[in-house]
């Protein structure tokens, strides 16, 4: 592993935000617009545009660029990656 490897969170899908992205129902341009979000979300989970949901400041909810959805996730800092929990699709 680099020390850049360090620096990054990795993203783990929830089982229901999987079986949302597996539906073959879903646009190639959600999946793709998802996938992008997650890779930023490893970069850094306390993304700008982000919000804090609740008094949690490690439960977050951003919305899916193109206004696609929203993606709602939790850090776990001790742990150092991030569990996607829940994809809202418009």
């Amino acid at each position: 592993m680099s020390s850049d490897d360090e620096d990054l969170w990795p993203v783990l899908p929830s089982e229901i935000v999987a079986d949302a992205l597996a539906d073959p129902a879903v646009p190639a341009e959600v999946f793709s617009a998802v996938a992008a979000l997650t890779v930023a979300i490893c970069e850094d989970p306390w993304l700008s545009g982000s919000d804090q949901v609740g008094t949690d400041p490690d439960w977050r909810e951003i919305l899916i660029p193109k206004g696609l959805g929203i993606a709602e996730y939790r850090v776990s800092p001790q742990d150092q990656h991030v569990i996607l929990t829940r994809i809202v699709l418009f």
